[in-house]
């Protein structure tokens, strides 16, 4: 089962208590429920056929929301732009020559704020919309495709009198709602006046003769959005407009933190021309492109040898008279995508690897790929090839708890003695289980460095928890602190966090919780016996995950820096996933404690652990699940499947020897033959695993892959 949160449970999930910033939060949203009786919320209620701001029914409740007089009493509420109930739509327009201005004059926070567009939706404005204190368009799933828009078009107008955009980071404990665009395009005008500004933790892509201006703060240094590529300017055409005292040295630095591009291009600071008038206002534009396009050609990819599921972002590139290398593949290319024509990929294989529209190249099978574009009647002057190779287990680390002679010890008999954990506190190694107390300090450290350089993982143990298990309690965490007390920069896996869920974590920053990932099932695993549990990390996939006794429990979606050019562009991010990235050196590690001082002990019986350097599959965790403890996956790939009719079911057994362990079926042979998984439970008896499925009257074949 998929664990799939809705939109309040993702809210929640980003909101932490450890903190006492945190706990103000949370009594900020206790008083927007209790106060919003006074004030009318209103809820985006549009369909397909009409996405008009401006029509009462698109509305709920009905009516088109409108400004108000200054005082509490007569607020006029918020306005929330999220897909509609009705069937989903996510479009809401506010048309030309239409002049929107909801809440303007009440200025009483949280009243008054345009919350969105939320989870997806797109604002495209082409009339006026004027705000009085905050809007703040939210989406906190990097998936590609998924981002949150606002674009503003021909002569289109955003304003705000009170307080600020905020693109996703900002005053309350939201950074992972970072994964918003602003894009303007032709003569589209975006302004903060007075003391107003900008909260950003998303992307603002100016085009054309299109005009950004923040004339009062600029927020850039709001948690995770300072160092995985989440923020940035992007000037293709017009004008940024700066606020009064910026100057050349915050433009440069900005640039050589990634934040500021010219042309879709990082770390530039030759194609941007930087005007400081001097106590008024600082004006960016790109270097002029002094002609048509040139020549396309490839920069090399990410990563040649990859996975299947695996993707990675293609990044093809033009000349011009003026400027080179500018950027013309990726959602958000360096120009305005509608001024020239959009890139045509072609793979020599689409059964090995497909390229969309976008230049998002995904491995869909094994072999080799020879990839080129065209722009217009322009070809690639260079092609980029990339190979897809079958996923195999690659066990780095294994802890059963016992040495060669079966004495009980924290040996790693795969790592070699380098990497033998230390028992700490009051935990026992117990024949061949690590028996662990719940109190602090009860807990198995490994060595420094365990889990460096990997570009994916799997953690994969066999417990029990005997009892309740203390809130917060983590089964391992691997990383890093803060000298505060705080966990930073880790991946852990608690199975009781105080808000009542199991769940693994991707920590990124200082502290980790202000920029945790987090995969969530509903529920905790207090008085459970028998269980294997298994995490996946695995950023080139763009996904996080884990299991419960071979069964997908929860999976979330990872930032994937390979997506963004300017992950690509950055030195530190290049040819390394954005896990490989965040941990670093992992000076840290535990098994039964956490990284955060604050947080319990671990009650629970360890069977054995391990550690693989690879995303291990679904049917490969199945196939951990069926064996047990104590056994492993087969080498071999010379295997015959047997199979036996018995009382309207047919039982299909295979050697525990293989390597291969994904039963797969398909209604025919041949060209036309569509594999699919079996999605029947795999347990392993006598020696082989077994699968036993229903007869249904149709002709179906079976075989087995990794």
């Amino acid at each position: 089962m998929v664990c799939r949160l809705t939109k309040n449970q993702i809210m929640t999930q980003n909101m932490t208590t450890r903190t006492t910033k945190q706990l103000a939060v949370a009594g900020l949203a206790a008083l927007v429920v209790q106060v919003s009786l006074l004030a009318q919320d209103s809820h985006w209620n549009g369909t397909v056929n009409n996405t008009l701001w401006n029509v009462a029914t698109n509305w709920n409740p009905a009516g088109v929301p409108e400004s108000v007089a200054q005082g509490l009493s007569t607020s006029g509420g918020n306005v929330f732009l999220d897909p509609s109930p009705v069937d989903g739509d996510s479009v809401i327009t506010v048309p030309a020559g239409d002049v929107e201005n909801p809440g303007v004059g009440g200025a009483h926070p949280p009243f008054n704020t345009i919350y969105g567009p939320e989870f997806g939706c797109t604002l495209n404005v082409y009339g006026t919309l004027q705000w009085d204190w905050t809007i703040a368009p939210y989406q906190p799933d990097p998936t590609p495709g998924l981002r949150s828009h606002i674009n503003i078009y021909t002569n289109g107008y955003m304003y705000t009198t009170g307080a600020s955009l905020n693109l996703g980071s900002g005053w309350w404990n939201v950074c992972e709602g970072t994964y918003v665009t602003l894009n303007l395009y032709d003569n589209g005008n975006y302004s903060s006046l007075g003391g107003a500004g900008l909260w950003s933790g998303g992307h603002i892509n100016i085009y054309d003769v299109s005009t950004f201006m923040a004339n009062g703060y600029v927020n850039l240094n709001n948690g995770q959005a300072n160092n995985d590529s989440t923020t940035d300017f992007l000037v293709g055409g017009g004008t940024l407009v700066l606020p009064e005292g910026f100057n050349n040295s915050t433009v440069t630095n900005w640039i050589t933190r990634g934040l500021l591009r010219a042309y879709g291009k990082g770390y530039d600071t030759n194609d941007l021309i930087v005007t400081d008038l001097g106590g008024t206002n600082t004006f960016v534009t790109a270097a002029p492109l002094n002609g048509a396009l040139q020549r396309v050609y490839f920069q090399p990819l990410v990563k040649t040898n990859v996975t299947v599921a695996t993707f990675q972002q293609v990044t093809l590139v033009g000349d011009y008279p003026g400027v080179s290398g500018v950027l013309l593949s990726s959602g958000e290319p360096g120009l305005d995508p509608r001024t020239f024509p959009h890139p045509v990929y072609t793979s020599s294989n689409p059964n090995v690897a497909t390229v969309d529209t976008n230049g998002l190249l995904t491995a869909v099978g094994f072999g080799n790929a020879t990839l080129t574009a065209t722009v217009g009647a322009f070809t690639s002057t260079n092609t980029v090839s990339i190979t897809v190779t079958p996923v195999t287990p690659g066990l780095a680390h294994r802890y059963s708890f016992k040495d060669t002679a079966g004495s009980a010890s924290a040996a790693d008999s795969v790592g070699g003695p380098a990497w033998a954990g230390a028992v700490n506190g009051d935990a026992v190694l117990s024949g061949s289980n690590l028996v662990l107390s719940g109190n602090v300090g009860s807990s198995v450290t490994l060595p420094a460095g365990i889990v460096s350089s990997v570009d994916e993982m799997t953690v994969e143990a066999w417990v029990d928890f005997p009892s309740t298990i203390n809130a917060y309690a983590n089964l391992f965490a691997f990383g890093d602190t803060d000298g505060n007390g705080n966990g930073e920069n880790a991946v852990t896996y608690s199975p009781h966090t105080g808000n009542g869920t199991f769940q693994a974590n991707f920590a990124q920053g200082d502290p980790g919780y202000n920029g945790e990932r987090d995969a969530i099932a509903t529920g905790v695993l207090d008085n459970s016996t028998g269980l294997q549990i298994a995490v996946v990390y695995h950023p080139y996939a763009g996904y996080e995950a884990f299991y419960t006794n071979g069964v997908l429990v929860a999976q979330t979606s990872m930032y994937n820096d390979m997506i963004d050019p300017v992950g690509y562009a950055c030195p530190a991010l290049t040819n390394v996933s954005i896990l490989n990235y965040t941990l670093g050196a992992d000076p840290i590690n535990y098994i039964g404690q956490s990284l955060y001082t604050l947080d319990p002990g671990l009650e629970a019986n360890i069977y054995e652990f391990r550690i693989y350097t690879n995303a291990l599959t679904a049917a490969q965790i199945a196939a951990d699940n069926a064996l047990g403890p104590n056994q492993f996956i087969g080498t071999s790939t010379n295997v015959t499947l047997t199979a036996k009719v018995t009382a309207g079911t047919v039982t299909i057994n295979w050697p525990t020897s293989s390597a291969l362990v994904s039963l797969v079926s398909s209604p025919v042979l041949g060209p036309g033959a569509v594999w699919s998984q079996v999605p029947t439970p795999l347990t392993a008896v006598g020696g082989k695993y077994q699968v036993i499925v229903p007869v249904s009257g149709t002709a179906k074949f079976f075989r087995l892959t990794q």
